[in-house]
């Protein structure tokens, strides 16, 4: 079970990487909501003058005193509803982008993914013995995951619902697409 679980790994994480390299680079849906800066000099300008640390910065802020303090709770309250609101990942000074180091870290974290829906996989086998049931399985445990992240990050911090559809959509599809291949390697050992 052990060789199935490295060899489904392996497959996994190399078909993951494969069937995303294509959603990204092929289909229309990889950038569906995300759209690009407005005035992006003039506010990256301010945001030079304005932010020093990089992180994750989320407006109208609000800190762990806000709920104890009616007063500030209120002002967040209305902050809120006037807007903007929003999230920002930022880093002040930049980094360099390089195209290959992004690939192989993005291989990297397909194996990490791969290696436990491999391992759930040989563990469920001996009571999905059909190929079908097996690529579901894998499709079921990518579902599981958006709806544990892609929802509540909707929920919590506005991202588009047409992202939201599209990244839950691409996900699953692609994990699907894995478990085909996945599913042809973690199987029920022959009685």
């Amino acid at each position: 079970m052990s060789k199935q679980i490295l060899i489904g790994t392996v497959v996994g994480a190399v078909v993951i990487f494969l069937v995303t390299f294509v959603w990204h680079m092929f289909t229309p849906f990889a950038e569906t909501g995300i759209k690009r800066l407005p005035h992006e000099a003039a506010l990256t300008m301010a945001m030079r003058l304005g932010i020093n640390e990089p992180g994750w910065y989320m407006f109208p802020g609000a800190d762990a005193n806000t709920q104890k303090d009616p007063a500030a709770e209120k002002k967040f309250e209305e902050a809120f509803l006037r807007g903007p609101t929003g999230v920002l990942i930022y880093r002040p000074g930049g980094t360099e982008f390089s195209f290959p180091k992004l690939l192989v870290n993005q291989f990297l974290f397909g194996l990490l993914a791969a290696f436990p829906v491999s391992w759930l996989l040989a563990m469920s086998a001996p009571s999905l013995p059909g190929f079908g049931q097996r690529v579901l399985f894998v499709a079921l445990v990518a579902l599981f995951g958006c709806l544990v992240i892609d929802l509540p990050y909707w929920n919590w911090y506005g991202f588009p619902g047409d992202y939201t559809v599209a990244h839950l959509a691409g996900t699953v599809g692609t994990w699907a697409v894995t478990g085909c291949a996945m599913a042809a390697v973690v199987k029920p050992r022959a009685a």
